[in-house]
């Protein structure tokens, strides 16, 4: 079977035509959302690709990517996990190298929800590969019967995707599910 080359859809949302792979993310790992606003700024240091936590809690983004069926091109979602400090401290001295794709994967706790995997998806056992010139590291799952973890092996459906989409851009739920 042919695949299509250009995702491309009606969003039930907006009414528009959205053409591209979409691409979305989590500003932050889940648990930065349960401290309170007035401590963030003492407790936390958040940058688009790192999140430290009271000195004691390490995050790195990556990309989870899923594979969309019948389409050429992947989803990325961007990510968090946690890393030991150790490992923390060694992604950043990585961090600006333009080749560090032959670094050993680095092992962590997903540390994101996304919609609409409605199952716990924090601490999925995961592991984060170092990619080349800048790009965020590939975030690979452990393969288990998490839905998520399935998903990332198995892929997605367009219509599962066009549902991630509304959700986070639009912050529609699918009341039918």
């Amino acid at each position: 079977m042919k695949k299509i080359s250009q995702f491309e859809f009606k969003c039930s949302s907006c009414d528009e035509i959205h053409k591209g792979m979409p691409s979305l993310g989590s500003r932050a790992p889940i648990n930065y959302y349960s401290i309170q606003k007035n401590e963030l700024e003492e407790r936390v240091f958040l940058t688009s690709d790192t999140c430290v936590i009271d000195d004691k809690d390490f995050f790195v983004r990556g990309c989870l990517e899923f594979p969309v069926l019948n389409y050429d091109d992947k989803f990325s979602f961007g990510a968090w996990v946690s890393l030991s400090q150790e490992n923390f401290e060694k992604f950043e001295t990585l961090f600006d190298e333009p080749k560090r794709n032959h670094q050993s994967p680095m092992f962590g706790w997903f540390s994101s929800w996304i919609w609409p995997y409605y199952e716990d998806t924090e601490n999925i056992k995961s592991r984060i590969h170092f990619r080349n010139d800048g790009i965020r590291p590939f975030i690979e799952l452990e393969p288990t019967n998490h839905p998520l973890a399935i998903a990332q092996t198995n892929g997605i459906t367009c219509n599962e995707l066009i549902k991630i989409y509304e959700y986070y851009v639009h912050g529609k739920k699918d009341t039918a599910s």
